[in-house]
């Protein structure tokens, strides 16, 4: 029988797995868009990844809940518990959206073939960026590095500032043309989920601030709102 530091072990193992699933659909992602196509074999493997996090996402929940119940553990520990619990949804959530992207980016292959250069010279960028800040997440959840952390909120900043040209990109594209209209749409809803896929990377992020410290960052900023 496992006592408690090896079940928390298996439980961050599992989380591991799961952000390293997370990252190969992230990298399809990545992939379609560098070539600025649709890839249907890469869309098959997809899904296929899409399982596993769902299995994942089940596992991990059910082990947190029965290793609260079970060993009852102090204050720091069941904060971990509580918050990986939070942070699997999280991920689901996160893996919701980049199997999206791929239905975004067939679209645009289908109604507005001439504006996929824009996939590989405009969102590709920001995507990577994205995947990048992601990567740090896993890093500093693997070695409880709180300035990794730190460091991702403060590199956000520019992802927000990249977004928002890339908006002012899509919108001068669409003036040039009505054809572009529909095609520019479809754009501007991808870079918008591309954003959205940042902010839950700074949801893991405050997350992971909370089980390391114990300092709140949400509730932080919603106290230095009001």
């Amino acid at each position: 029988m496992k006592n408690f530091a090896d079940t928390l072990n298996a439980i961050d193992k599992h989380y591991l797995e799961m952000l390293k699933y997370l990252n190969r659909n992230f990298h399809t992602n990545l992939a379609m868009l560098e070539k600025g196509e649709f890839n249907r074999t890469l869309y098959g493997e997809a899904k296929i990844v899409e399982d596993s996090l769902n299995a994942f996402d089940v596992k991990i929940k059910e082990d947190c809940i029965v290793t609260m119940a079970r060993f009852q553990p102090a204050a720091k520990n069941l904060r971990k518990l509580v918050m990986l619990i939070n942070s699997v949804r999280v991920l689901e959530r996160m893996g919701d959206l980049l199997k999206g992207n791929l239905y975004i980016i067939r679209d645009i292959q289908n109604k507005a073939p001439h504006l996929l250069e824009h996939l590989t010279g405009i969102i590709y960028p920001v995507s990577k960026k994205i995947n990048e800040l992601f990567l740090l997440y896993i890093e500093a959840f693997n070695n409880n590095d709180e300035k990794i952390l730190y460091d991702i909120l403060y590199l956000d900043e520019e992802i927000d500032n990249i977004i928002d040209e890339n908006l002012n990109k899509f919108l001068e594209i669409m003036k040039m043309s009505p054809e572009n209209v529909e095609g520019g749409a479809l754009l501007i809803l991808l870079d918008k989920k591309f954003e959205r896929l940042s902010d839950h990377i700074i949801h893991l992020v405050t997350d992971l601030i909370y089980i390391l410290n114990g300092e709140n960052m949400r509730k932080i900023e919603l106290l230095s709102k009001q």
